[in-house]
């Protein structure tokens, strides 16, 4: 089981769906959604000063609307800026190969495609979690 889990996506609808999912998988005691990139950059400065409020795991959107930057960009930043300390990857609609492509150079260690049914690709990525912790799981994309 994941500890915490955050979630950046603009859709609040998704946070519905991605919280029931995760329920139903009982896969994290800890779940927060917000909506924008900026917001999480926000809270990895502060989690700089108190990690042990930082999440486990962050699932990012690719695109993120109202945002100053896209998510492969914020993994780019959290990677670099605040600590490469947290399992951090794209959940996303599009299975573009070199968006795939550039979030693997950014630090994403996962890519999931979303879709009507991302309850499976959730527990594939819960049975892989501790792979990607311990950096032993290479990227990996869930379809």
């Amino acid at each position: 089981m994941i500890n915490s889990i955050l979630l950046v996506d603009d859709e609040s609808l998704f946070h519905l769906v991605f919280e029931d999912a995760c329920s139903l998988l009982d896969i994290a005691l800890h779940l927060e959604s917000i909506d924008s990139a900026d917001k999480a950059e926000d809270l990895f400065r502060g989690w700089v000063e108190t990690p042990v409020s930082r999440p486990d795991c962050v699932f990012v959107d690719l695109n993120i609307v109202g945002s100053s930057f896209d998510g492969i960009e914020l993994i780019r930043k959290i990677n670099q800026d605040y600590g490469n300390g947290v399992v951090i990857g794209i959940i996303s609609s599009s299975s573009d190969k070199m968006e795939q492509q550039r979030a693997l150079e950014a630090g994403a260690q996962f890519w999931i495609v979303k879709t009507d049914e991302i309850e499976p690709r959730l527990e594939q990525f819960s049975t892989d979690f501790l792979g990607f912790k311990n950096k032993t799981m290479g990227f990996r994309i869930y379809n």
